[in-house]
């Protein structure tokens, strides 16, 4: 057994994540079940165990992808499940990338066998990756790991705690609760903000545990010609001056028709919070009073903070290239650009990775991988940040050629995005990165878009993630990719879908989108899927969309390959989401079901939703027929409808759906005998219907 340690457990409490610092743990062994993990390329998930199927000389080995979180760095005792048949097989094994361990499995006739292993894990989020390169078959059933930390149920396990500005002390005006669109309440988390408007005005966060750095999302206004204001907030520690954090409105505040521009004469004023971060100089401790205050001449409305626990630098691994050695310069006063593609050609070249040190890296143009890693010293140490419009960001080759063995870890990319240009290529990470490729723990923001992924390809690993502050979406895996898992990512303030998988021409396949916290996206929804066959969103937590869209939308639109398959939505907790739409009067549910392009006819499982304080119906269904849609064990706590039809026919079938605090009807459909909703067994709260302009 591990020592007892001292660590911040998050829980995902609807939007808040509350962190109990506790003295004392006892530790537990969790079990990873294999067929749980993100399987790639000749890995098989049969029933209740993986199998690592024999591989063919022409054909890549897989990798099985587990994502546990430690408390603390050290070691942990890992135990195997597995059965290697009559062939001596070798499993080898990496953490985080790096390489840890491989061990011969002695040939055995059958059964089940264990094999225990002490790996080395970071404080927080870690990935195990399993690779049999050996021309055999492994099973593995599970591994059980000795003092790890339980993931949160529903969300992203975050590592910071958040404070809404409400919710803290203020001598200023609260704003809001107000949903009505080009306000600025109606873009806060939670529809709330603290608006400091005189000298003294303050917001100050009293911190429930320890925290080395801050988030602080805010809105100033904007200047007369578009350019944005530059101001300071004063930051007062137990009632002592502490610093001056940086702010302003370069990257808010779109105007005008879709999609927008920075001229503030078009009107129609939206997109106005931006983010500042900092780390402290040293770990507060939990009672410490963080006090904001505004020091230049104009108001800041302050929505919330996250408080983090950023661990110290990580270390430059052997077999790396640093770019300074290239003549990067950590400073961020010359460019970097060529430095930088310096080393990653020569890392290229020799088989070995690129190291990006702490310090800011300032670049001008993109960047394409092939087989090679590049990594930071962590997201808040390590910073390519952008000199031009559009136009950086680590990408892969474009298909029908892409690349492979892509991995990204642990930097940041801020980008120098703050227009909307449709026809640039515009992202933190893009083009088509297959066989085995990962991205994680990374940062990005202002960029156009966090991640556009063109395919055909499969087997991406997103994971850890952050992703705020964009003019478009944050990750579309758009035309025809497979088999990609985007795991325990938080996206905020997004420009468009946070999630989306769009099959435009050819269908995305087998795509899971888990285990992710989306908040205030200002257009379109929490997570999208336009068509596929066998897409996935789970286990999700999806908060306050803003406008012509819900927090979950399966749909036939876009010029996508109809929906197919079994279309899963499970597991998510939806708050205070559905919207209006800009140009007519149309309201979206918080989950939306459009048959656009094509009736919808693919199988569509809807189990174990959280519907709360929906701004429309808990559910709408637009579009020409809907049909094989199936919705059970929905919780339904505030919202006008339950289920709202317009213009559709066909049929769902509902059962073990409870809905309480409807404030119109239960149902909402002008056009019953066209559109039947099917009741089952369990349902209660929503059997009244009227005909209205829902």
């Amino acid at each position: 057994h591990l020592p007892t340690m001292r660590w911040p457990i998050i829980f995902a409490t609807a939007l808040i994540f509350v962190c109990a610092t506790c003295e004392d743990i006892k530790l537990t062994e969790i079990k990873y079940e294999a067929e749980n993990a993100h399987g790639t390329s000749s890995v098989l998930v049969d029933h209740d165990r993986v199998i690592f199927r024999e591989i063919l000389d022409d054909s890549e080995p897989g990798h099985l992808i587990f994502t546990v979180f430690a408390p603390t760095d050290g070691y942990f005792p890992t135990t195997f499940r597995y059965s290697a048949g009559v062939l001596v097989s070798e499993l080898f094994v990496r953490v985080n990338g790096h390489p840890c361990m491989s061990w011969v499995l002695s040939s055995r006739s059958s059964g089940w066998f264990d094999h225990t292993e002490d790996l080395h894990l970071r404080q927080g989020l870690n990935t195990i990756i399993l690779q049999n390169r050996n021309n055999t078959v492994i099973s593995l059933d599970y591994i059980t790991i000795m003092g790890t930390i339980q993931q949160a149920s529903r969300g992203a396990t975050l590592p910071y705690f958040e404070i809404e500005a409400e919710a803290a002390s203020t001598n200023a005006a609260i704003i809001g609760p107000d949903r009505t669109y080009m306000t600025l309440p109606s873009e806060a988390s939670g529809r709330k903000a603290v608006q400091l408007t005189a000298q003294g005005h303050y917001v100050e966060f009293t911190l429930s545990s320890s925290a080395n750095a801050m988030v602080v999302r805010l809105s100033i206004p904007d200047t007369s010609n578009g350019q944005g204001n530059n101001g300071y907030l004063g930051v007062y520690v137990n009632g002592q001056y502490y610093m001056n954090l940086t702010v302003t409105s370069h990257f808010s505040w779109a105007y005008g028709a879709y999609p927008f521009t920075k001229n503030p004469g078009d009107g129609s004023p939206h997109h106005f919070y931006d983010e500042t971060r900092s780390l402290f100089r040293a770990s507060l401790p939990a009672g410490t009073k963080v006090r904001l205050e505004g020091m230049s001449p104009f108001s800041y409305t302050i929505d919330l903070a996250d408080f983090y626990t950023v661990p110290a630098p990580y270390a430059q691994p052997s077999n790396f290239l640093p770019v300074t050695q290239f003549g990067a310069d950590p400073s961020g006063t010359k460019d970097s650009t060529s430095a930088i593609q310096a080393a990653i050609s020569a890392a290229q070249s020799q088989g070995k990775g690129v190291w990006i040190p702490s310090g800011t890296f300032l670049v001008s143009q993109r960047f394409t991988l092939n087989n090679v890693v590049v990594r930071g010293a962590g997201p808040w140490y390590s910073i390519v940040k952008a000199t031009v419009n559009h136009g950086v960001g680590f990408f892969g080759n474009w298909a029908p050629n892409p690349s492979k063995n892509v991995e990204l870890y642990d930097f940041a990319i801020f980008g120098d995005t703050n227009v909307r240009d449709d026809g640039a290529v515009d992202s933190g990470s893009g083009g088509a990165l297959d066989g085995n490729s990962i991205v994680q723990n990374m940062w990005i923001e202002h960029t156009k878009c966090g991640m556009w992924l063109d395919g055909p390809f499969q087997g991406l690993h997103v994971v850890g993630t952050t992703i705020r502050n964009t003019y478009a979406d944050g990750i579309n895996l758009h035309l025809g990719i497979s088999n990609v898992v985007v795991e325990q990512c938080m996206l905020r303030n997004l420009g468009d879908d946070g999630l989306a998988m769009w099959s435009q021409t050819q269908p995305d396949v087998n795509n899971v989108f888990r285990f992710n916290t989306i908040q205030v996206p200002v257009l379109a929804n929490t997570i999208a899927i336009y068509g596929g066959t066998n897409n996935a969103a789970t286990d999700n937590l999806l908060v306050d969309s803003v406008c012509e869209g819900g927090g979950l939308q399966a749909s036939n639109r876009f010029g996508s390959v109809p929906l197919s398959g079994t279309t899963v939505l499970a597991r998510n907790t939806v708050i205070r989401c559905g919207a209006p739409n800009r140009y007519n009067t149309d309201k979206n549910g918080a989950m939306w079901f459009w048959a656009g392009d094509a009736p919808m006819s693919g199988i569509v499982n809807v189990t174990d939703i959280d519907i709360l304080d929906s701004s429309y119906s808990a559910s709408t269904f637009w579009g020409s027929q809907i049909s094989n849609m199936y919705f059970s064990r929905m919780n339904i706590n505030t919202a006008p409808y339950a289920f709202s039809v317009r213009g559709v026919t066909g049929q769902i079938y509902v059962e073990n759906t409870i809905a309480t605090n409807l404030t119109s009807k239960g149902v909402c459909s002008c056009n019953p005998a066209g559109f039947a909703i099917k009741a089952g067994p369990g349902n209660s709260g929503w059997d009244t219907q009227e005909c209205s302009s829902c």
